[in-house]
């Protein structure tokens, strides 16, 4: 038997977030953003995460989707131009402190590395 909730006696704003991950791969990254390649359109101007796995560890940051363009011939892959975004202190989990340990001799995010974006 199903049970019906009863009406909390004082008001309560419910709220829910759907997310959507997508899959994508490296193309280019520089201190400011990246070039993702996609089996899906994203909207510009949508704002994710973009999470990167390298060597096994996950890095994270929120980004901006700044341009996506069709390839040319490819049937249903696309080029996203994104922005990082500054909403945080970058953290051991950053993409953006694993790229300024690149330049100083650590380990790179080369083109090629899986990642995913999601958001709400």
């Amino acid at each position: 038997m199903k049970r019906r909730l009863r009406a909390l006696p004082y008001p309560v704003a419910l709220v829910g977030v759907l997310t959507r991950e997508i899959p994508t791969r490296l193309i280019e990254i520089s201190r400011s953003g990246c070039l993702l390649e996609s089996g899906h359109r994203i909207e510009e101007g949508t704002v994710a995460s973009l999470r990167l796995e390298i060597d096994g560890r996950t890095y994270a940051e929120d980004v901006r989707v700044t341009r996506c363009t069709a390839i040319a011939g490819s049937g249903s892959s696309y080029l996203a131009g994104i922005e990082f975004l500054q909403t945080s202190v970058g953290d051991a989990a950053s993409i953006r402190q694993v790229l300024a340990g690149s330049i100083s001799g650590g380990r790179e995010a080369g083109p090629g590395t899986s990642g995913s974006l999601s958001w709400a």
